[in-house]
């Protein structure tokens, strides 16, 4: 596969010809990728074969404890040895093979051909089946307690005829501490297909280039012959110069250099939970052929609507069967192990709590909602409006039920609805009941929402400082930006989950995580304006698309940004404009601005009087040559660090927000 790509990106810089030669290139194109795939023919499901097919990853960090997953293919025990600090010798332990039977491959998988065509003058393939694996799928996982806060330990995991060694460290304590490094994104979205999908590029339409900056490359350039174009907005966008293999590569070996704590995924992992090959390519990137990130860094995920989602599988589902939903989310609930929530052990690894040092983050589950709403069924909570979200009453929606705001929304998932969803787990788990579906609501009564306040109570108690992540962004500029009861709505909006704010704001939540607008943007919440309130960040940079602010047309027809998130701050499309210009040799390039891949970088330091979190905004700025093939990546960090101080007892003190 590796040569075929080449052969076929070889094939495609030498195309310097205009447009008007693109019959040539077309046919310059077909003749390379058809000696490509005979060299590299496709492929069927192989065998499986001894060894590893996910290595091992981290899960469930604590200060004393490590949980160590990995796959193999075939129905053998591993063996984990653990040395370190507090362990005489090497302790050794044995796992005991699982066998995900969601995890087989479905005859539309099997047959699925990728073909990608972002211009008229371009074409690209991969050989049909040479992303497959085999067809057996074996979980093991291994828990080393016992262990010493704050210390580093080697391990060995054996499985079949290989090993793979690495390294992992405890989570200090919340009074020994030093400092903390996190790193956050989102939707990262894998498959097959992002080996050769160049995504959309997004560029403010009243503030898109800084002073002295030319115009991007536009119809017909080399840039656009060799990346392909997308209008959005009524303007012509050339693509992304990273495909999203290469863009989540690049943003992970930054992130590694980092040497964070921790990962946070806020949502959107795969392109399609129910679709198999996407989690293929996922762990390919976490804990396979790409890098093993995951198996020294652990990995704190959040469920997504891409969670819920089977993508050729059956997509949502249908009315009449959301079998493929709740599949979806059972895939992501085999591959994680977490600490969950022991009071309700049916919901499995929708929400869960993590301390590490003086943090505790809680990770929600926002991906349902009560009562259901949805855009193609007209069912609304509140009355349809057109204002933005300066009308919304954020105490009366704390207190859903109560009568008096006409705005209030609910759901954040219009695609289907909880009893839909929970009467298809129980054809797809026999002997089971609606009771046992794995599908938590987030509103006020719930189980989920009871646990939050619970959790929240406690660790304002303890002192700590509160962070919070999940998928829907609740506070957000981009296309879900606005509720389903809105003129311009959108059936998958986060604005329900602002049902959390203040709650948020009473028991001092620093941060909020969050993603699915695929965006870079920062909002900042006070509800009793007091100067101290909470950040909220749209990490959805990880790897797939590269989207700016809602845009609307004006009554002149004029697309102009929505503008409905009155919270916001910053945003990479708004705030940071893009500045090209043409070299000597007549080649335009980007030098900086605009959007890119990134990630949010989170670094607590201890001081005298408390802690310091350092909120650094990460892009990963693509170096090309003239013939814009990738030199090298480089990290850079937008205008927008923001620095926040805690008191000893974990309480913010100043924000520094605005």
């Amino acid at each position: 596969m590796k040569t075929s790509i080449l052969l076929r990106r070889l094939a495609l810089s030498a195309l310097t010809l205009s447009i008007a030669a693109t019959s040539l290139a077309v046919s310059a194109r077909l003749v390379a990728v058809e000696a490509a795939e005979k060299e590299n023919p496709p492929q069927t499901l192989r065998e499986p074969v001894t060894g590893f097919r996910v290595l091992p990853y981290l899960q469930s960090p604590m200060s004393t404890s490590m949980t160590i997953s990995w796959v193999s293919e075939l129905d053998e025990p591993g063996k984990v040895t653990v040395s370190g600090p507090g362990i005489s010798g090497n302790d050794s332990y044995s796992s005991k093979p699982y066998y995900m039977s969601l995890m087989e491959y479905t005859e539309k998988e099997l047959e699925q051909e990728l073909t990608y065509a972002p211009g008229n003058w371009r074409i690209e393939t991969l050989p049909k089946g040479s992303w497959l694996q085999s067809n057996a799928n074996y979980k093991h996982t291994v828990t080393i307690e016992g262990l010493e806060p704050n210390e580093t330990y080697q391990y060995t995991v054996i499985q079949g005829e290989e090993s793979h060694t690495s390294s992992f460290r405890t989570y200090p304590e919340s009074d020994d501490w030093e400092e903390v490094t996190l790193i956050a994104f989102s939707d990262t979205e894998t498959e097959p297909y992002g080996a050769l999908e160049h995504r959309e590029w997004e560029l403010h339409t009243i503030n898109p280039y800084a002073a002295g900056s030319e115009e991007r490359p536009g119809p017909g350039s080399l840039f656009d012959q060799k990346f392909g174009n997308q209008s959005r907005n009524g303007m012509f966008l050339v693509r992304y110069p990273l495909d999203q293999q290469t863009a989540l590569n690049e943003n992970l070996s930054h992130i590694e250099a980092a040497n964070p704590d921790a990962l946070l995924i806020a949502g959107d992992l795969a392109q399609g939970s129910g679709y198999q090959p996407a989690w293929d390519e996922f762990w390919r990137h976490f804990s396979g052929e790409f890098t093993s990130l995951a198996s020294k860094t652990p990995l704190l995920p959040a469920l997504g609507n891409w969670e819920t989602y089977a993508s050729i599988n059956g997509g949502y589902g249908s009315d009449e069967d959301r079998s493929p939903a709740v599949i979806s989310r059972n895939k992501y609930h085999e591959y994680f192990d977490t600490p969950g929530d022991p009071q309700n052990p049916q919901y499995k690894d929708s929400y869960y709590r993590t301390d590490i040092g003086p943090i505790t983050l809680l990770t929600l589950d926002s991906t349902n909602g009560i009562p259901d709403e949805s855009t193609k069924t007209d069912t609304y909570t509140g009355e349809v409006y057109s204002e933005d979200d300066s009308v919304l009453n954020e105490q009366v929606w704390a207190e859903q039920g109560v009568e008096g705001d006409p705005y209030i929304s609910t759901d954040t998932q219009g695609e289907f609805t909880a009893e839909d969803y929970n009467q298809a787990f129980t054809r797809v788990f026999e002997d089971t009941t609606i009771d046992d579906s794995d599908l938590p609501n987030f509103n006020p009564g719930t189980e989920q929402y009871k646990w939050v306040e619970e959790q929240l109570k406690d660790a304002r108690e303890k002192g700590q400082i509160i962070m919070v992540q999940f998928h829907h962004a609740p506070y957000s500029s981009g296309v879900h930006g606005a509720p389903p009861n809105h003129e311009y709505a959108d059936n998958q909006s986060g604005i329900a989950m602002r049902v959390y704010s203040p709650m948020f704001e009473q028991y001092g939540v620093s941060v909020v995580i969050s993603g699915h607008d695929e965006m870079f943007e920062r909002s900042w919440v006070d509800l009793n304006e007091d100067g101290i309130g909470f950040h909220v960040y749209d990490v959805g940079v990880a790897a797939d698309g590269l989207r700016g602010e809602k845009m609307i047309k004006d009554e002149s027809g004029k697309y102009v940004p929505q503008n409905y998130n009155t919270y916001t701050e910053w945003s990479a499309t708004r705030n940071e404009p893009e500045l090209w210009g043409t070299n000597e040799d007549g080649v335009k390039h980007l030098h900086d601005g605009g959007l890119h891949y990134g990630h949010l970088q989170m670094d607590f330091e201890k001081t005298e009087s408390g802690t310091e979190l350092t909120l650094s905004p990460v892009y990963i700025f693509p170096i090309l040559d003239d013939n814009y093939e990738l030199i090298r990546t480089e990290r850079r960090v937008y205008n927008d660090v923001q620095k926040v101080y805690f008191d000893e007892n974990g309480v913010m003190v100043d924000a520094l927000a605005k």
